[in-house]
Protein backbone atom coordinates (compact mmCIF):
# COMPACT_ATOMS: atom_id res chain seq x y z
CA UNK A 1 0.00 0.00 0.00
CA UNK A 2 1.58 3.43 -0.98
CA UNK A 3 0.81 5.83 2.11
CA UNK A 4 -0.67 9.05 0.84
CA UNK A 5 -1.88 12.47 2.07
CA UNK A 6 -4.26 14.32 -0.20
CA UNK A 7 -5.71 17.33 -0.05
CA UNK A 8 -8.99 18.09 -2.45
CA UNK A 9 -10.11 21.72 -2.73
CA UNK A 10 -9.48 22.67 0.99
CA UNK A 11 -11.11 25.90 2.28
CA UNK A 12 -10.54 27.31 5.87
CA UNK A 13 -11.95 30.65 6.65
CA UNK A 14 -12.48 33.24 9.89
CA UNK A 15 -15.39 34.76 9.25
CA UNK A 16 -14.84 36.98 6.09
CA UNK A 17 -11.31 36.61 5.42
CA UNK A 18 -10.71 33.34 3.27
CA UNK A 19 -7.15 31.88 4.44
CA UNK A 20 -7.49 28.55 2.17
CA UNK A 21 -8.76 28.60 -0.87
CA UNK A 22 -9.38 25.93 -3.27
CA UNK A 23 -5.69 23.62 -2.07
CA UNK A 24 -5.44 20.76 -3.56
CA UNK A 25 -2.00 18.48 -3.30
CA UNK A 26 -0.94 14.89 -2.82
CA UNK A 27 1.96 13.69 -0.58
CA UNK A 28 3.55 10.51 -0.58
CA UNK A 29 5.20 8.22 2.28
CA UNK A 30 8.83 9.77 2.51
CA UNK A 31 8.26 12.96 0.78
CA UNK A 32 9.64 16.43 2.55
CA UNK A 33 7.24 19.40 1.86
CA UNK A 34 7.99 22.75 3.07
CA UNK A 35 5.23 25.63 2.55
CA UNK A 36 6.31 28.76 1.99
CA UNK A 37 4.71 32.09 2.15
CA UNK A 38 4.58 35.55 3.46
CA UNK A 39 3.37 36.06 7.26
CA UNK A 40 -0.69 35.77 7.47
CA UNK A 41 -1.23 33.71 4.12
CA UNK A 42 -2.38 30.60 5.89
CA UNK A 43 0.60 28.60 6.31
CA UNK A 44 -0.04 27.59 10.01
CA UNK A 45 -4.05 27.62 9.30
CA UNK A 46 -3.23 24.58 6.88
CA UNK A 47 -0.77 22.74 8.64
CA UNK A 48 -3.41 22.36 11.83
CA UNK A 49 -6.12 21.81 9.33
CA UNK A 50 -4.44 18.64 8.12
CA UNK A 51 -2.88 17.74 11.87
CA UNK A 52 -7.40 18.26 12.65
CA UNK A 53 -6.54 20.89 15.19
CA UNK A 54 -8.69 23.39 12.99
CA UNK A 55 -11.89 22.08 11.15
CA UNK A 56 -11.55 22.70 7.27
CA UNK A 57 -14.87 24.75 5.63
CA UNK A 58 -14.76 22.88 2.39
CA UNK A 59 -13.27 20.07 0.83
CA UNK A 60 -11.63 16.95 2.02
CA UNK A 61 -8.47 15.47 3.71
CA UNK A 62 -7.31 12.18 2.91
CA UNK A 63 -4.82 9.36 4.42
CA UNK A 64 -4.93 6.52 3.11
CA UNK A 65 -7.74 7.00 1.09
CA UNK A 66 -9.66 7.61 4.35
CA UNK A 67 -11.29 10.95 4.74
CA UNK A 68 -10.12 12.97 7.70
CA UNK A 69 -12.28 15.53 8.20
CA UNK A 70 -15.18 13.08 8.85
CA UNK A 71 -16.67 15.16 12.03
CA UNK A 72 -17.20 11.77 13.75
CA UNK A 73 -13.86 10.47 13.69
CA UNK A 74 -11.45 10.03 16.59
CA UNK A 75 -8.31 12.76 16.08
CA UNK A 76 -5.87 11.89 18.16
CA UNK A 77 -4.93 8.43 16.00
CA UNK A 78 -4.72 10.57 12.87
CA UNK A 79 -2.59 12.81 14.88
CA UNK A 80 -0.04 10.48 15.76
CA UNK A 81 0.50 9.40 12.15
CA UNK A 82 1.24 13.03 10.52
CA UNK A 83 4.52 14.96 11.94
CA UNK A 84 4.61 18.39 11.21
CA UNK A 85 7.86 20.98 12.44
CA UNK A 86 6.88 24.82 12.95
CA UNK A 87 10.10 26.67 11.93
Amino acid sequence: MTHKLQLIDVTKSFGALEVCKGISFDVNMGELVCLIGTSGSGKSTLLRCINLLEEVDGGRILLDGQDITDPDLDPQPIRRRIGIVFQ
